[in-house]
């Protein structure tokens, strides 16, 4: 039988830390349809997890821009760590951004790469992946556009689990000017193990 855990209120602009043991399940939704944020662990590569999640769909050395249900997030060993169990909703699962920082916002607010890295605990310069959900793109020849426009819905959800121990962060991001978002908190709980 599983347990779960309170549910973690994280308000726009900030950010949590949550400690997974093997076979935990996290869940990230927007209770009222308007948020979405960063997601990060210690140790994420995204690189290594763009070209693993090409190989598993076309045994080639191709890079995917997102992390669909079934596919596995790596470190930078290549060993998967999380894998994901649900994407419930319009937009993807994002593994193309690093996430905004302070630098890039003209009033200097912290971007979810601050909020991310100080709830981990560590220096952001050591923050070596995200994945960026609620979020929809368009690829051009020779750019890549993510944060198009998205329509969520109350409840739109994404869920983790944890194929070993690790430590992650979730930031529900501060900027408010992502078409289809309008700034309101996520609701995180973590679950199990359950069954095998």
């Amino acid at each position: 039988m599983s347990s779960s855990s309170t549910p973690v209120l994280i308000r726009h602009a900030s950010a949590h830390r949550f400690e997974l043991g093997r076979g935990e399940v996290i869940r990230i939704s927007t209770p009222d349809g308007g948020q979405g944020g960063d997601f990060s662990f210690v140790g994420f590569d995204q690189a290594v997890t763009r070209n693993a999640i090409g190989w598993e769909l076309h045994g080639r050395p191709w890079l995917a821009f997102s992390a669909d249900p079934g596919s596995k997030l790596y470190d930078g060993d290549g060993e998967p760590v999380l894998e994901v169990l649900a994407a419930v909703g319009d937009g993807r699962n994002d593994i193309m951004y690093p996430g905004c920082w302070s630098g890039v916002y003209e009033d200097g607010r912290p971007g979810c790469r601050d909020l991310i890295s100080e709830a981990l605990g560590i220096e952001r310069r050591e923050l070596t992946g995200m994945l960026s959900f609620f979020i929809n793109h368009t690829v051009e020849n020779d750019t890549y556009r993510g944060l198009a426009e998205v329509s969520l819905s109350p409840g739109d959800h994404l869920e983790l689990k944890a194929l070993r121990d690790c430590v992650c962060a979730i930031s529900a991001c501060p900027d408010a000017d992502i078409p289809g978002w309008t700034a309101g908190p996520l609701e995180v709980t973590v679950s199990g193990p359950g069954p095998e």
